[in-house]
C-alpha cells in the first residue's frame, strides 16, 4: 500500500472515529457532518469524498463487497479450484481488516454501543448486509453457471452471511483470535452447516 492510499484510510478512519465519538457524546440527532469534519481537522467537502452521510461514516466499512479481483477470481473458479475454500476466501474478504484484529475488535465493540444507543442505524447496517448477501450470490450464480430459476445461489449466500454474523460476534468477545482463527471459525461453521442439512441416516 503507497503512502497516498495509507494517507486516504487514515483520513476515512479519522472521520468514522469523530463521527462515532461525537454521537455517543451528544445523539446522532444533534450531530451534523460538518461537526464531524471540523473534529477530524478536515473540510466538510473532504467528508463527503469519503462518505454520502454521517450514517455512512458511522456504521463503517463492514460488511464490505469484496474488490474486483477478487470477486472475479472466484467467479473463475479460484484461487483454489474448491468452491468451499474459495468461498471461504470471499467471506474473509467481508470482514475488511483480518490483519489488524485488534483494531477491528475495538472497532465492532464501538459499533455494537453505538447501535444500541440509536438503533434506527440497525436498518442501514441491515440494508448493507443485504446488498452484500446480493453481490454474493450473484457471483456463486455466475461461477456455478445457475439459471435465474435456481435458489441454491440465494441460498448459499444467505448462509455465508449467516456464517459471517457468527463469526463477527465471536470477535467481539475473544482477545486472542488470529487471522487463520477467523478462517478456520468460518470453515468450521460451513461444516457444520453442511451436516445440519445432510440427508438423515437410514435406519436398517
Amino acid at each position: 500500500m503507497g503512502l497516498r492510499e495509507r494517507k486516504k484510510q487514515a483520513t476515512r478512519r479519522a472521520l468514522q472515529e469523530a463521527g462515532i465519538r461525537l454521537t455517543l457524546e451528544r445523539g446522532l440527532e444533534n450531530v451534523t457532518v460538518e461537526e464531524i469534519a471540523l473534529e477530524a481537522d478536515v473540510s466538510t467537502r473532504t467528508f463527503f469524498n469519503y462518505f454520502a452521510t454521517k450514517e455512512e461514516a458511522l456504521l463503517g466499512d463492514v460488511p464490505a463487497t469484496p474488490d474486483e479481483q477478487v470477486r472475479q477470481a472466484f467467479v473463475d473458479g479460484g484461487p483454489t479450484g474448491d468452491f468451499v475454500e474459495d468461498l471461504i476466501t470471499v467471506l474473509i474478504t467481508f470482514l475488511v481488516s483480518t490483519d489488524d484484529l485488534a483494531t477491528q475488535r475495538a472497532d465492532m465493540l464501538l459499533r455494537k454501543k453505538l447501535t444500541e444507543r440509536e438503533p434506527q442505524l440497525v436498518r442501514g447496517l441491515l440494508a448493507r448486509f443485504h446488498n452484500v448477501e446480493v453481490e454474493l450470490a450473484g457471483a456463486i450464480a455466475e461461477r456455478t453457471g445457475a439459471g435465474p430459476d435456481d435458489d441454491r445461489p440465494q441460498l448459499l449466500a444467505a448462509a455465508g452471511m449467516a456464517v459471517m454474523r457468527h463469526t463477527m460476534k465471536r470477535l467481539h468477545y475473544s482477545e486472542s483470535e488470529e487471522p487463520a482463527d477467523v478462517r478456520a471459525k468460518i470453515r468450521e461453521a460451513l461444516r457444520h452447516l453442511g451436516e445440519a442439512f445432510a440427508p438423515p441416516a437410514r435406519e436398517d
